[in-house]
């Protein structure tokens, strides 16, 4: 009867459509029954200088996490690094591990990213890992995500369409009550429906809309290109050795035919021939062709003898690379600039790895409403929790001594009951416990104690550690009195 009750107070919506509701980014109804044309891929020939002042900050971001080469790298980085696998935690009202809705909840993936009829043509089953990837690309340059859940007949979650968040308004009925809304086609289109889930990235709670976490480097970006194609200018005419031609027209003239002299305009004329000839001559030659000339031309190199000294570009380049560093969320070790030692950049990587890891958790949560959703519409009353572990940038082999002495203390708080068995295993290894594996919370199979001596840990067992501390700490043991 309490059972009843409880699930009296879930209530389902009436029929969720078995169509998207929203629009993906390249998705034209108009041309549905059109093959997709390809783009021109020359993203490398786009002028942020000349875009910055007719493109918004996301076409920016999009257009620059392609062609710059900082934005490009942070981007890449913070995918690379993010990428970790999941542990998914389904719970009962009273919080406890919920094992049958966590069966429920696998089975609810299997369908979702494992294709069963292979009758129906092509199609395009993603797994997890692809979405959350994408998930990852969207929040980096929205700033937020979007994603809308499809089910079928019978209820049973079909697929996720991911619109992009950059097409949504919002209205506000009331204070805090958003209703989305999606531009489709060039008009607004109400999408108020339950399956539809959005999560913003750090946005401004003073803002109804989020930005990206790198709209901060457009204008550093925009200065360093242009102080780039400067300098490729520069360089040009004073940076490197240039050949230069001195014409001798005392010695043209003196060779010049009587009648050419004696009338001023063709002698000008027969002056300018002899000049562009000679400069013809020099523009079509290679660098290994021999120069024969006569002594009516002198040659030369402009600045032969210290060409590098004449451009002194260097501090300006690095103030630049230090803002688009700090506009990109990232830090110098991670786009190969790390110039302040070991320890420092081991300090560098794993602040970002925590950076990397903070795009995790709107991906986890939009991936917990979903599936809480999901296993709702199956019956269930429990509640789903995606949890992306934190990024740890250590070798497994590195790593391998610290998960054992994890998996010591665990066994003992698992033999004296603090924890269950199915809390054992998704801390181990990210799933419930195998039916066929005994019970063993609160048996008291582990005798053994385990103890940490003091006397030997010491900041050099990490990394991190020895970053930290001085070169003349030998531990870190406590001075407590035992």
């Amino acid at each position: 009867m309490a059972i009843l009750e409880k699930m009296a107070q879930i209530v389902l919506p009436k029929a969720p459509s078995k169509k998207a509701q929203t629009h993906t980014a390249n998705y034209d109804p108009s041309r549905k029954g059109e093959v997709m044309a390809l783009p021109n891929f020359k993203e490398h020939i786009e002028d942020i200088l000349s875009n910055r002042q007719i493109q918004t900050s996301k076409e920016l971001i999009a257009q620059l996490v392609k062609s710059d080469p900082d934005a490009s790298a942070a981007l890449g980085s913070y995918l690379t690094t993010a990428d970790v696998q999941p542990i998914i935690l389904v719970k009962d009202i009273d919080g406890a591990i919920d094992r049958d809705g966590y069966k429920l909840v696998n089975q609810i993936l299997e369908g979702l990213t494992t294709r069963r009829d292979y009758s129906t043509g092509f199609s395009q089953k993603r797994t997890l890992r692809a979405m959350a990837e994408d998930l990852r690309y969207m929040l980096l340059c929205r700033g937020g995500i979007a994603a809308e859940a499809i089910y079928d007949d019978q209820l049973s979650l079909s697929r996720l369409a991911l619109p992009d968040i950059g097409s949504f308004k919002f209205q506000e009925k009331e204070p805090g009550v958003l209703i989305p809304w999606q531009t489709q086609s060039g008009t607004d289109k109400k999408v108020d429906i339950p399956t539809l889930h959005i999560q913003w990235y750090r946005k401004s709670p003073m803002d109804t809309y989020g930005n990206s976490p790198f709209i901060a480097g457009i204008n550093t970006m925009a200065a360093r290109q242009q102080v780039v194609n400067d300098l490729y200018r520069i360089m040009q005419v004073t940076g490197y050795p240039r050949m230069y031609a001195k014409v001798l027209e005392e010695v043209i003239a003196n060779n010049a035919p009587p009648e050419v002299k004696a009338d001023k305009n063709e002698f000008r004329r027969y002056l300018r021939a002899r000049r562009n000839e000679i400069s013809g001559m020099l523009q079509s030659m290679r660098a290994d062709q021999p120069l024969v000339h006569y002594d009516s031309v002198e040659m030369g190199i402009i600045n032969d003898k210290n060409p590098g000294m004449s451009v002194d570009i260097k501090q300006v380049i690095d103030t630049l690379n230090a803002q688009n560093q700090a506009g990109l969320k990232t830090m110098a070790t991670v786009l190969g600039r790390g110039e302040s030692g070991v320890n420092t950049g081991t300090v560098e990587a794993q602040l970002f790895g925590k950076m990397a890891g903070s795009i995790n958790k709107p991906i986890g949560e939009v991936f917990s409403n979903i599936l809480t959703q999901a296993i709702r519409f199956s019956g269930s009353e429990s509640r789903v929790e995606v949890v992306y572990p934190e990024v740890d940038l250590r070798s497994e082999l590195e790593m391998e001594a610290q998960k054992s002495m994890k998996a010591s203390r665990l066994r003992q708080d698992l033999s004296d009951g603090i924890i269950s068995d199915d809390e054992y295993h998704l801390s181990m290894y990210g799933r419930i416990r195998p039916d066929n594996a005994p019970e063993l919370s609160g048996t008291g199979f582990n005798r053994a104690k385990m103890e940490v001596d003091a006397e030997k840990v010491t900041p050099n067992t990490d990394p991190v550690g020895r970053s930290v501390s001085k070169a003349t700490d030998k531990s870190a043991k406590s001075n407590q009195n035992k």
